[in-house]
């Protein structure tokens, strides 16, 4: 079972591997032309933002405990 502090270090790296990679994915819609590609890129830039408040809700459960 893992502890607070580990689960708070997990839920820290996926914010952190989840906030940088969407400038990613922002830089590439900007510097391409494929209108389909363009369209795939904002949806998973979109699924990024889910991502990153889903790991901003499990530190706010972890803190309650």
């Amino acid at each position: 079972m893992y502890s607070k502090e580990a689960l708070s270090d997990i839920f820290q790296r996926i914010l952190e591997f989840e906030q940088d990679i969407k400038p990613i994915y922002e830089d590439c819609i900007e510097n391409i032309d494929d209108e389909h590609i363009i369209n795939i890129l904002q949806e998973i830039c979109k699924e990024e933002e889910v991502h990153i408040e889903l790991a901003k809700e499990l530190f706010k459960i972890i803190d309650k405990d």
